[in-house]
């Protein structure tokens, strides 16, 4: 007798169509734990590193080297870091090579402590990125430079180098004491000038710069005095030439200079007694 049971094989022409009305899938239901996941795509690594030790490239005149370290930047897709630095490793003298081969004439271009230079000039040679396949992995690098000078430049530049830092170190220190100076001296001024009465003004301020800075004070000593002698010149030739025009008769020249003389020494601060060399 015929049996309805359609276990593992084609559903019939009824269940076919009984299916397409119903919406029930038409095929064999899956059973858990069958399906078949993607394959998901190889992870891209990264390695950086030294490629090696430093390519001694001439520069100018060839009596000395430049030392120029390769830094390596490697990426691929693959299994793991350590199939990355495996497979790049095959690679780095290719790489050393290839950067050689750019730079060499470049470092001829710079004197032997002109590093820096060297440097921007030999990285603008460069591809890139160097591109390898590795038994059907492609390897990219990318790659950087470090130039330093011969180890024979630097020790003949010492000698420059520490005089030069101690000059700069020196000039901002000179810096910071005359920002000092500054503040102090101005508000000793108006304190003094507060005591003294405002209408003093710069009067008071050889004596703020004493409480200021001893060499600051010194200095403005000396300028002082400069400034006062110089004014007791000029009011000795106002006050000669008063006298010389009194002589001859220029009585009216004589009264100007006169007057000239006492306006002077009023706006200077000068006495009647002051004369060439009072200090």
């Amino acid at each position: 007798m015929a049996t309805n049971d359609t276990t593992g094989s084609k559903p019939g022409f009824w269940a076919r169509l009984w299916r397409g009305l119903t919406g029930e899938p038409s095929g064999p239901a899956s059973k858990p734990g069958t399906a078949v996941e993607p394959a998901s795509a190889p992870t891209t690594f990264r390695e950086s590193g030294r490629a090696g030790e430093p390519l001694a490239v001439p520069a100018m005149g060839e009596a000395y080297d430049f030392q120029v370290q390769v830094d390596a930047t490697w990426t691929a897709a693959t299994a793991g870091q350590e199939e990355l630095r495996e497979r790049s490793g095959r690679h780095i003298e290719a790489v050393r090579r290839a950067v050689l081969g750019s730079i060499w004439q470049v470092g001829r271009d710079f004197a032997p402590h002109q590093a820096l230079d060297a440097e921007k000039a030999m990285t603008g040679t460069l591809f890139p990125e160097f591109c390898f396949d590795d038994d059907g992995v492609s390897l990219r690098c990318k790659v950087r430079l470090q130039v330093r000078p011969d180890p024979r430049v630097v020790e003949a530049l010492l000698p420059y180098s520490k005089n030069y830092v101690e000059i700069a170190a020196k000039h901002e220190v000179m810096l910071l004491h005359a920002d000092n100076v500054k503040t102090l001296a101005g508000q000793w001024r108006d304190i003094l000038a507060g005591f003294a009465g405002h209408e003093a003004g710069d009067l008071v301020f050889p004596y703020a710069a004493r409480l200021a800075d001893k060499p600051f004070a010194e200095s403005v000593t000396a300028l002082e005095n400069d400034r006062r002698r110089a004014r007791a010149e000029l009011a000795d030739v106002l006050d000669r030439a008063a006298k010389s025009h009194t002589r001859v008769g220029l009585f009216e020249f004589a009264e100007s200079y006169e007057s000239a003389l006492h306006a002077f020494r009023r706006s200077q601060g000068l006495s009647d007694d002051d004369t060439v060399g009072a200090p």
